[in-house]
This record gives C-alpha cells, sequence and structure tokens, in this order.
C-alpha cells in the first residue's frame, strides 16, 4: 500500500506551493481511471514551510506513462482526439476567466458559490484532458532512451536533446518575442500596445504558491532594461528557434540513419513536450483565478488570505455554500495528501504528516563531497564558474554567468536561467523544464544530481562538464 522509499523514488520538488492551487490537480487523480482507463502510481505530496514535494515509485510512474504513450500517444488519432478534448475545456477555463475577471465582489453569496462549484467542475476536467502529456511523458521517454541506447549508446545524448525538442518556443519566448518587438515600434504604437500585451500575459510571473496580475508598468520596466540591438538580437534568436530545431533534427537523423519508429517516437515526445508546455499558460490564469475566488472568500468570512491557501478545494466550496470553516492550523506544520488508486486521497496534518513524509523527504550524504553525477539533458562546453543556489525563484540575485543550482526549476526560474552560464538540478529527465528550457536557450545542463543544493553553497566555484555529466567544486 505504502511507497517503498527502498525504491528508486521520483521526486518534483521541493517548489513554492500551497495547497489550494495544488489540491485540484491531486483530486482529479481520483478520477483518472475512471476518466481514461488508466492511474497515475501511488503518489504522496507533502507540503512544508509553502514548498511541496511529490514523491512515487519512479518503477510505476514509468510503466503508467508507457502505457499510455503507447495507446494515447503513438496513436495519430487518438492523440489528435485527446488534445483536441484538452483544448476545449481550456476554451471553457478562458471563458470563465473574462466573467471573474469582469468582477465577483457584487455577486450575491449564492450565486459566488455557484459560479465557484462551476469553475471546480471545469478545472478539474482541465486536469483530466490534461494529464495526458505529463504522465505519458515519463513513458515516452523511457521507450526512446531504450531504443536510443541499443541503437547508438556512445551518440545517445546528441541524439535524444535534438529529436526530442518541441518544435515550437516556450510560452515565455513567444511572450518574449512580443516584448522585444515592441521596443522596435514608434513611441505612440508601443504605448497602445502595452494595454494589449498587459491584458493577454499579465498572469506570466505566478506560480504554485503565490499569484498578482502585473501592471502595464511591470512590461514597461522590462522593455526599458533592454536595447534596440539586444531586442533585434532576441527576434532573431526567437524567431529562428523552429527552423533551427527542424534543421538539427533533419542532420542528426541522416548523419546517423536513425530507424522511423525512433523517430516517430521521438516526433510523438517532443509534440507532449510542447503541449505540457502550452498547458501551463493555462495552470497560470487558472491560478490567478483560484487566488480572486479565495481574495473574495476571504473577505466575506473574515478568515486570512493565507490561512485559505490550506484549504482543500472541496473545503472551500463548503465554505463559500455553507459557512463550514476547516481547521487547518495544523497544516503548517505539515501537510500530506497521499493519493493510491485502491483508497482514493488521505490526508495528514502535522506531526502525522512530517513522519509519513521524513522517509522519502530525508535523504543520506556527504556534506563534503566535491563532485557528483546527473544527467546530462543539454551540451555545451565545460563551465568554470561561481554557484547561485536558488531554492525558490529569486532572478534579481543572479549575475550573468553564474551557475544556477536548484532543486527543479519551473517557468518562474526563466529570468534567472537566461542569466546561467550553466544549470544543474537535484532533480529531473530528459523532458523535465530544466531540459526544455536549457535546450531552448542554449545554456549547458545537468538534472537529477540528487545532492547539489545540498553540498553546494552560493559563491562556491564549481565546474561544470556535460561532457562526463559531472558536476565537481574546485579550488579558487
Amino acid at each position: 500500500m505504502m511507497i517503498d522509499p527502498d525504491k528508486e523514488l521520483f521526486k518534483w520538488g521541493p517548489i513554492e506551493a500551497r495547497p489550494i492551487y495544488i489540491d485540484p490537480f491531486v483530486e482529479a487523480f481520483v478520477r483518472y481511471p475512471d476518466f481514461i482507463g488508466a492511474s497515475w502510481p501511488d503518489t504522496l505530496g507533502y507540503f512544508k514551510d509553502d514548498f511541496v514535494t511529490f514523491i512515487m515509485e519512479d518503477a510505476e510512474l514509468r510503466k503508467k506513462g508507457e502505457y499510455l504513450f503507447t495507446k494515447h500517444v503513438l496513436d495519430d488519432a487518438e492523440l489528435k482526439k485527446e488534445y483536441d478534448q484538452w483544448l476545449d475545456v481550456a476554451k471553457k477555463l478562458k471563458e470563465m476567466e473574462d466573467k471573474l475577471n469582469k468582477g465577483i465582489s457584487g455577486m450575491s453569496d449564492k450565486d459566488l458559490a455557484e459560479f465557484l462549484k462551476e469553475w471546480n467542475k471545469v478545472h478539474i476536467n482541465f486536469w483530466l484532458t490534461g494529464f495526458l502529456p505529463e504522465l505519458s511523458n515519463w513513458g515516452g521517454e523511457l521507450m526512446l532512451k531504450r531504443k536510443l541506447l541499443k541503437f547508438d549508446r556512445k551518440n545517445f545524448i546528441e541524439i535524444f536533446e535534438k529529436l526530442s525538442a518541441p518544435e515550437e518556443v516556450s510560452f515565455f519566448e513567444k511572450e518574449q518575442l512580443e516584448l522585444m518587438r515592441m521596443k522596435l515600434m514608434g513611441p505612440v504604437e508601443r504605448e497602445k500596445q502595452f494595454a494589449v500585451h498587459q491584458m493577454r500575459y499579465y498572469w506570466i510571473a505566478n506560480s504554485y504558491c503565490t499569484t498578482r496580475v502585473l501592471d502595464e508598468d511591470w512590461f514597461r520596466k522590462q522593455l526599458s532594461e533592454i536595447s534596440e540591438e539586444e531586442a533585434r538580437r532576441r527576434i532573431e534568436e526567437i524567431e529562428s528557434y523552429a527552423e533551427n530545431v527542424k534543421e538539427d533534427k533533419k542532420e542528426v537523423i541522416e548523419k546517423y540513419s536513425i530507424p522511423e519508429d525512433i523517430v516517430n517516437i521521438a516526433d510523438k515526445l517532443a509534440y507532449c513536450v510542447g503541449w505540457q508546455d502550452y498547458r501551463k499558460t493555462y495552470i497560470f490564469i487558472a491560478n490567478h483565478m483560484i487566488t480572486q475566488f479565495v481574495r473574495e472568500i476571504s473577505r466575506r468570512n473574515a478568515i486570512d488570505f493565507k490561512e485559505l491557501c490550506y484549504y482543500t478545494t472541496e473545503e472551500i466550496e463548503e465554505l463559500a455554500e455553507k459557512g463550514y470553516k476547516a481547521d487547518v492550523k495544523q497544516r503548517f506544520e505539515g501537510f500530506a495528501e497521499y493519493y493510491t488508486e485502491r483508497s482514493g486521497i488521505s490526508y495528514f496534518e502535522g506531526r502525522e504528516a512530517q513522519d509519513l513524509a521524513r522517509p522519502y523527504v530525508e535523504i543520506d550524504f556527504d556534506p563534503g563531497m566535491k563532485e557528483f553525477k546527473g544527467i546530462v539533458v543539454s551540451t555545451g562546453n565545460r563551465i568554470k564558474a561561481k554557484a547561485r543556489v536558488m531554492m525558490k525563484p529569486e532572478p534579481e540575485s543572479m549575475e550573468k554567468g553564474e551557475v544556477l543550482i536548484a532543486p527543479m526549476t519551473s517557468p518562474d526560474y526563466v529570468v534567472a536561467m537566461r542569466k546561467a552560464g550553466a544549470i544543474v538540478t537535484d532533480t529531473g529527465g530528459m523532458t523535465c523544464h530544466a531540459a526544455i528550457v536549457s535546450r531552448e536557450l542554449d545554456v549547458p545542463c545537468i538534472v537529477n544530481t540528487k545532492f547539489a543544493t545540498k553540498t553546494i553553497s552560493t559563491g562556491d566555484i564549481i565546474e561544470v562538464d556535460t561532457k562526463k555529466g559531472i558536476v565537481r567544486k574546485v579550488d579558487q
């Protein structure tokens, strides 16, 4: 019944997060087997100090993912059906965003409760239809790795890196492209465009922990720090990305005479990676919507906003509809959501949650170790530079050329990643966020080192060698 801590574990996090933004994701686990005929593996989500870590057995995750990848991704018609289904739900989410942004403060308590319930149904369906690229990727990645290692072990990293790259830029780069083009506009036209840009991307600094509505001045400030020369360079880089990726794929396929079945798996994997990135735009909009609901419910019930952030989706609904208040004080000391296909979701609070999570989140390591290995996901020259350890995104502290060290990366790390000379993470795989963005930015990257944030301190001089997959601390 329990996840075995002695087996190889897959970990996502720790990353900044609060239950109110994550709980709908976990709630959808329960309904997924009825929806698609497959399930997530047993999963523990542990919240502590506004961070979350998800843990599951790696082999089970890959097994579930491979089943979905084979049945629903490799089949062209099935993949199109699943994507179109998700897109329909995403459009409904956007329609509800428009309604919410017009204002909910004037709604009656009854109308607000009904709107919240309607929203939660759409949000759960968004996850149900949107799980496929995420879960199947872990299986697709394993399938591609297995076939490539058998086909050409020597050139595995180069082939995998090129073939699995999505052929569209990430949503962060799309926003940057529009912003850079604004830099080259005349002053009057640019001013008009700021309002359009703000409405389109007000959510882009959101995370799984906090959200904020960016105003026009925020985007003006970003643009004021960019020269026209830099804007032109960035435009050229972003606009040429898709063509470069396609050319790289064609070149590596011809260079190594890669069989069609391997190319097909890689193409489908790249498609799902792109879908997963596109999905994040809606996730951050959804988190904005959750914040607006919670702030309004907080105001009406005189309950602190942060306290409500430790409610579950069901508890927020009950508060809005019936006035039932949950006692969440212990959750600030630790909160765990444990999903199993057999039993659904079990909740643990305080010391009980800490005791449950301890075997999974506390790992033995040598604090004096100076060298460790990881998975190379983006190759490049050997980098020797100062380390910048970020347990949470703090891009303003990052100096250009430093090596970014993080537990994992997420979209709110991208500003720091753009400054990095190299990127090193504790967790991740060949298609994780750090892998995709580092390739897009052409930055050397090693993931899944397990111990980087525990053994490296900001200011340490470290060497990142993507030829050998080694990270080491060196003397000044």
